[in-house]
């Protein structure tokens, strides 16, 4: 029963029930009212002239016996009583109509409202309504009230004395009338309620069946069904809300067909950027990546297994300051700069976007053209300067004994021999950098091969009291290279990994993978710092800054020709290490793929 008032149907049945039963209200007072003022106001001035015209009547008989009867006689007709007083208030004749109720003399005469004193001076008072209590004869109820309208008019008679005639009537017959009145409203009452309701759940239902269309279409249309439409089958103002709902439905169905669109062409210009973006929720917690971002995010969870912790605290900055922030990030070897700006929602900030730029090879470039000056001049200068010097106390004859003369010039040969390495080795190089390397490629045995190199590093290894270990986990017996290529570049990561492990420890000399052979020289030594990684296989890069000569020292030039051979073949080379742990180069090389690379073959020394 609540949900049917809750309705429209309800609803509308109520209202209408409501209003027909104010407007009949309202129309019942206003008959009964306008019969009331009818019937009085008539009965009034038909009492009052039959009052006037009796009173004259008698006054101008001679005959008063006569006149009084005729009276009497005339009030029976018209249902009236009357009452013919002398001047002292005593009754000279009554009469009583049929169907008056018996009400006594005295308390009809004593009725302050009848202004029976004014008649009797000469006055004419106007009728008046009188409430007078009447005797039934019923002993529960011995008394009860009439309503009566009377008036009392002057008369006189017998040689000027003044009397007074007093008509009065009773007021059933306008009670009757609003009864029956009252009786033919109920009916219409009861007769419209039913019409009416008939016609409310009609006209409703009318209503309703459209709107519970509309109800069904916005579902669908919720669901996602933007297609949906209502059939319009009427021209009224329902049919108009239809039409203009399905407007709607069709303008929200262009609308997200164009964010649809919208949406698919930022994802494509996300994934075919080249700096990454990642979009924060109010939380600081990831929303969105695109791929560079996946990969600067899983280096920081490889490097410090939690992914949230850069992003959330420079969120936090954001957050704090509604400003935007840059920082640069040092990862695996990379150098990442962020730039996070809030994203903010009227007053309040709802998230930040994070674009993040890989800057390494900005920063290796600006650090090759620092560093290639110095260290060639610093690789140069210290033997010239030694040859000029030794040269000159040979020429001076500052030597004096045939033992310094000959230790002197073997130090001049000495330094002349490492000049001739350091430029052949330039030289390599930029010939590798031109792309001219040609490589003899052989298909060999791979354990055989690995194990020769192993046995070429034993007694150092032995010597140094490092534990040097093979390891071979590859589905494939058989790899196509260029060996001695490939074992210069094995020999000298093997020889920087006992240099730089110390004494106890292990190099560990790997071959693993399936599709794709990996070749790793691992090490327990004292690793690489994060900010020096990124430039490990630039010219004249040396993990020891302090540039110490002899054995230990190098050129620097050993990690980018290796990087260069490696490409040669098709591979790829690199690094991960963390200081005080240790340090892996992994070669990655494709079985199946084929270089148009060439290097021309030389009798140089290609050690490194």
């Amino acid at each position: 029963m609540d949900v049917f008032f809750r309705s429209v149907v309800g609803k509308l049945w109520m209202t209408i029930i409501a209003l027909f039963a104010l407007v009949l209200t309202i129309f019942s007072l206003l008959i009964v009212q306008s019969f009331d003022s009818f019937y009085s106001n008539r009965q009034t001035k038909n009492l009052q002239e039959l009052a006037e015209g009796l009173s004259s009547g008698l006054s101008a008989s001679e005959n008063s016996e006569g006149a009084l009867e005729m009276a009497a006689t005339f009030g029976v007709v018209h249902h009236t009583g009357m009452i013919v007083l002398d001047e002292r208030k005593n009754v000279m004749g009554k009469s009583e109509g049929k169907g008056l109720p018996d009400i006594p003399v005295n308390v009809l005469l004593e009725s302050p409202e009848l202004r029976v004193q004014d008649a009797l001076a000469g006055k004419h008072p106007a009728p008046e309504r009188l409430y007078l209590p009447v005797g039934t004869g019923d002993q529960k109820n011995p008394n009860t009230s009439v309503q009566i309208i009377a008036v009392a008019v002057p008369m006189e008679y017998s040689a000027g004395k003044q009397g007074s005639v007093v008509m009065y009537q009773a007021i059933e017959d306008f009670d009757d009338t609003v009864n029956e009145v009252r009786f033919l409203i109920f009916v219409v009452g009861v007769i419209a309620f039913v019409s009416t309701t008939v016609f409310a759940f009609f006209l409703s239902s009318r209503i309703t069946i459209p709107l519970r269309q509309m109800k069904e279409t916005a579902h669908r249309i919720a669901e996602g069904d933007f297609h949906a439409e209502i059939p319009i089958r009427t021209t009224d103002e329902l049919g108009e809300l239809a039409a203009s709902f399905n407007t709607m439905a069709t303008r929200l169905n262009q609308l997200v067909d164009a964010l649809s669109k919208e949406k698919e062409q930022l994802a494509i210009v996300l994934r075919s950027m080249v700096d990454g973006v990642v979009m924060l929720d109010a939380e600081g917690k990831i929303a969105l990546t695109n791929p560079p971002a996946e990969r600067f995010l899983r280096d920081w969870k490889f490097q410090y297994s939690d992914e949230q912790v850069p992003l959330y605290d420079i969120y936090q900055q954001v957050v704090q300051t509604g400003q935007e922030v840059t920082e640069d990030i040092p990862l695996q070897g990379r150098i990442w700069t962020l730039v996070m700006v809030p994203v903010n929602d009227r007053e309040q900030i709802r998230g930040a976007v994070a674009a993040l730029r890989d800057m390494t090879q900005e920063r290796k470039l600006d650090k090759m053209r620092n560093d290639f000056v110095a260290n060639v001049s610093h690789e140069l200068r210290t033997p010239l300067s030694m040859l000029q010097g030794y040269s000159e106390a040979i020429v001076d004859d500052i030597v004096a004994t045939p033992e310094e003369h000959k230790e002197l010039a073997q130090i001049i040969y000495d330094e002349s021999v490492r000049m001739t390495k350091l430029v052949n080795e330039l030289l390599s190089l930029a010939r590798m950098e031109a792309g001219h390397v040609e490589l003899f490629r052989e298909t060999l045995e791979l354990r055989p091969y690995m194990e020769r190199i192993q046995r070429k590093f034993t007694n150092l290894a032995r010597e140094r009291d490092i534990n040097l270990l093979l390891e071979m986990s590859t589905s494939h017996s058989t790899v196509n290279i260029d060996p001695d290529r490939m074992e210069q570049v094995l020999t000298n990561l093997i020889d920087n990994a006992l240099r730089h492990t110390p004494s106890k420890g292990s190099v560990t000399i790997r071959a693993r993978g399936d599709k794709t052979l990996l070749l790793e020289i691992s090490d327990t030594g004292s690793g690489i710092p994060q900010e020096d990684l990124p430039f490990v296989f630039e010219r004249f890069y040396k993990a020891d800054k302090a540039r110490t000569r002899g054995r230990v020292g190098g050129t620097g030039l050993g990690l980018a020709i290796a990087k260069n051979l490696v490409e040669a073949h098709g591979g790829t080379i690199s690094v991960q290490s963390k200081v005080g742990e240790g340090t892996t180069f992994t070669i990655a090389l494709s079985l199946h793929t084929k270089t148009n690379r060439s290097v021309e073959r030389d009798d140089q020394d290609h050690s490194f």
